[in-house]
């Protein structure tokens, strides 16, 4: 790739340094929520994705975009713009979410949540880091490359999609490339999972939802010595006088937690760090039916887990990993045995992988530390996995290679004060620019 095109691409971007700061300020002050996320009023929320959604759709109109908005459920519409190459080359998917968690914790923000507030060198709000600075950014390096006559000869098709934050990728991502908006490879705006900026992401481990439902036997609280005593004396143990379902649940987690540790040596991948792998408690309710008192041995409890697993681990693998340890714990238990747990899978989302020595992988780490030069990120990107779920998931699935690459932190994404570092952004802009011209070829 000869230089000058770089050059003017990466010029351009740093002249957009204000304008870009002032739209990401825009994007995060509209409340967009995803609407079916837990504890929320959908119908005060929805609308909100769609709002950013169109003003990304200005955006890549100003990119000399062909642009469509759709959704498959009213008030919750994706954004794709088309920026048409002139033949011959690759093409390349520039994706991003427009809804964010909620931050109904905002008395704990030093600012509004939902005003974007801007220093030196963040902007700060719920979503500019997860993921509305990396959208931005993406927009923003089509109109640079449109703005300095930059013909690219593949397809550019930028993707702003609904509902990843609660794992509805057929209303987003996957509804998307349904509808025919595919390419050769994608870049995803996730931001960095790593210690070190700019990171690029190949992999995502699955994620897998169980809920475990524990039975008990409730009775007054002062009856604990009693069934403390019929258990240690194995008398009357399946039918006792009471029975905690916490007591019960917590000796099933006991075991997860152990299997948990085993896993630190039997589930790894070679992309992950040892120990990525987890089976995590995350949600506890227990209480007796009709009175959540302490006066009451509770009788109900329900444990939540988020489990994440090694991309090229097939679910029921895990899953029956799991049971047979729920299992030889209940064996073992004179209540469990005549009362056994009930366990659910709500949700699943399987990982996905790109081998690091893909062209695609190899390209945007290139792309990444060319546009790092003379910035506080010079040097090499690090090529690492990113953390958690992801949409790069549904690109893999249908063999469209894909990785991140995104401005912000991920400990920022889902946490109190989130916010992202506006050099980021504008050094993603760039990277995502050089990968463009790199991958499609320019004309």
């Amino acid at each position: 790739m000869t230089a000058d095109p770089a050059n003017r691409v990466l010029a351009r971007i740093d002249s957009m340094r204000e304008e870009m700061v002032a739209t990401l300020a825009e994007a995060v002050s509209i409340r967009s929520v995803n609407p079916t996320y837990p504890d929320q009023d959908y119908d005060d929320l929805v609308g909100g994705e769609t709002e950013v959604s169109r003003l990304l759709a200005r955006l890549y109109r100003q990119a000399g975009a062909e642009t469509e908005l759709f959704g498959e459920v009213p008030g919750r519409d994706n954004v794709v713009g088309v920026v048409r190459g002139s033949g011959g080359g690759r093409s390349l998917i520039f994706n991003g979410h427009v809804d964010v968690v909620p931050a109904d914790d905002s008395v704990q923000w030093a600012h509004d949540p939902f005003t974007a507030f801007i220093d030196e060198t963040h902007v700060w709000g719920r979503g500019s880091a997860d993921m509305k600075s990396g959208l931005i950014a993406q927009a923003f390096a089509a109109r640079a490359l449109t703005e300095t006559g930059t013909r690219l000869r593949g397809d550019l098709i930028l993707q702003g999609v609904v509902g990843e934050e609660n794992l509805e990728h057929h209303l987003g991502t996957s509804a998307v490339l349904g509808r025919g908006f595919t390419a050769d490879a994608a870049i995803i705006a996730e931001p960095t999972g790593a210690d070190r900026p700019l990171t690029v992401m190949p992999a995502t481990p699955g994620v897998l939802i169980m809920r475990i439902a524990v039975t008990g036997r409730s009775g007054h609280a002062s009856m604990r010595s009693r069934m403390r005593a019929q258990m240690v004396a194995d008398e009357h143990a399946a039918d006792p006088v009471a029975a905690s379902a916490i007591d019960a649940a917590l000796r099933i987690h006991d075991g997860l937690r152990r299997l948990e540790a085993e896993w630190v040596e039997s589930r790894t991948d070679p992309l992950f760090d040892k120990g990525q792998f987890t089976i995590g408690l995350n949600v506890v309710d227990g209480a007796a039916h009709g009175s959540r008192n302490v006066a009451f041995i509770p009788d109900r409890t329900t444990l939540e887990y988020a489990i994440f697993y090694p991309p090229a681990t097939g679910v029921p693998e895990i899953r029956s990993e799991i049971v047979h340890t729920v299992r030889d714990i209940v064996r073992q238990d004179a209540w469990l045995r005549v009362n056994p747990p009930r366990i659910d899978w709500p949700m699943h989302y399987p990982g996905g992988r790109t081998d690091r020595d893909h062209p695609l992988c190899r390209t945007v780490r290139a792309a990444r530390e060319q546009a790092a030069l003379g910035t506080s990120f010079a040097g090499p990107g690090d090529v690492l996995p990113f953390p958690s779920a992801s949409d790069l998931t549904w690109f893999t699935a249908v063999g469209i290679p894909a990785v991140g690459l995104g401005p912000g932190a991920h400990v920022m994404a889902h946490a109190v004060d989130e916010r992202c570092a506006i050099d980021e952004m504008v050094g993603a802009a760039k990277a995502y620019a050089v990968a463009a011209i790199e991958w499609c070829g320019a004309a």
